[in-house]
């Protein structure tokens, strides 16, 4: 369910949208990749990291060769910028699932691809051609290819100045997506109605880019003035009313998400010589109570992936003095957080039951290789083996799918 918040500035506005059909569905099943040719055995073992980064277990004689069967870790859609939308299978074949109607695919032309697991739906958006100059537009499709496209915010984009629409999450009932729009000036955040392109913004510049939502759109919390406001919509009656609550917190709170049963945030402090300490922590949402779950070893970039399943979060740890895969991934509970992968490039998802998490993993070397590009890899968060390695891979983005 989503409402409008107690208390906060909203405005709503509703853009129709009329559908566009695309081009069908171009199929183009290859070959997997992978085989000798892209390393095999010879990259990884111990000259990959060594001990330090699992020993043979992270890499080793799976890692390039032909992909690993997945042990029923979902398939995997990707957006790759030289092709379109790629569906890569348990076995890693590799199947094109939507090209471009118009244009070359550039990469700065599109945001991530966002992905309803259970359903195959995906969305995502990109900069329309035509006379809407630099205007942004919803592309959305499931496994059979595009379905349909509509347009998005009317203000972002255009002649004004420089604006990006991200989809963010698709509603529970899997009707509609959300949406941020980064203006220059603030975000906002709105819901699009996947039937009729229908636009409903649901948060201001004041709180869009601070706000998180509970999996179910139930509950909310975000940043206000001395601390957070957390919302509830779960009341139930013939005239439910939401009820707020602030919890006071001292300290720079920039980002948020919401667990079951707390809020995670990253939180900054200056301190003497403007030494800045940054921590994750949790707050318990009946108390008001914190506590420190993770101190980051090096930098904190703060992207999210929300694992609903798991109760958790995980985030970034990342040494950008690094050339490539700087970062820890960090599961991060209400209880405490804990390095579940080291030594990726980022973490792109986890599998809607929680076993599965995806991850983006740069090449150390060019050395056996044809390209540069990076692998993804299907990590089963159980054991901390790999169970897919697709290589050579050219994506922007990707998600877990049916």
């Amino acid at each position: 369910m989503l409402a409008r918040i107690v208390g906060c500035s909203f405005v709503v506005a509703m853009v129709a949208g009329g559908a566009v059909p695309l081009a069908a569905a171009q199929w183009a099943p290859v070959d997997p990749y992978g085989g000798s040719g892209y390393g095999g055995a010879s990259y990884g073992g111990a000259s990959y990291g060594g001990a330090s980064y699992g020993g043979a277990s992270y890499g080793g004689a799976s890692y390039g060769g032909a992909p690993v069967l997945a042990d029923g870790a979902p398939a995997i859609l990707a957006f790759d910028w030289t092709t379109g939308l790629v569906r890569f299978d348990e076995r890693g074949r590799r199947v094109v699932v939507a090209a471009p109607t118009e244009g070359p695919v550039l990469a700065h032309a599109y945001q991530p691809v966002l992905v309803d697991e259970a359903s195959g739906r995906w969305a995502i958006t990109r900069q329309a051609k035509g006379a809407a100059k630099r205007a942004w537009a919803v592309m959305i499709g499931d496994a059979g290819g595009a379905t349909g496209e509509f347009a998005g915010d009317p203000t972002c984009g255009g002649s004004g100045p420089a604006c990006f629409e991200v989809l963010t999450a698709f509603t529970p009932d899997r009707g509609g997506v959300l949406a941020l729009a980064l203006h220059a000036a603030g975000f906002t955040l709105a819901r699009y109605d996947l039937a009729t392109g229908a636009r409903e913004q649901i948060a201001g510049k004041a709180i869009a880019n601070r706000l998180a939502l509970a999996a179910t759109h139930d509950r909310a919390a975000y940043v206000s003035r001395g601390g957070l406001t957390l919302v509830d919509w779960t009341a139930r009656g013939p005239r439910p009313k939401a009820r707020t609550r602030r919890v006071k917190v001292s300290g720079e709170l920039d980002r948020l998400v919401l667990l079951d049963d707390a809020v995670l945030v990253r939180r900054r402090v200056v301190g003497r010589g403007r030494r800045v300490a940054i921590t994750v922590e949790v707050i318990d949402p009946a108390s008001g109570d914190r506590e420190v779950v993770y101190r980051p070893r090096h930098e904190l970039p703060w992207a999210p992936v929300e694992a609903p399943a798991r109760g958790s979060a995980f985030v970034h740890d990342c040494d950008f003095t690094r050339g490539d895969n700087p970062c820890d991934v960090v599961e991060a509970t209400s209880v405490g957080a804990r390095v579940m992968v080291r030594g990726v490039a980022r973490a792109l998802d986890v599998s809607a039951d929680g076993r599965y998490l995806l991850v983006r993993r740069d090449p150390r070397a060019r050395a056996g290789r044809a390209t540069a590009w990076p692998d993804l890899v299907v990590i089963e968060l159980s054991t901390g083996r790999e169970v897919r390695v697709v290589t050579e891979t050219p994506i922007d983005s990707a998600q877990f799918t049916r």
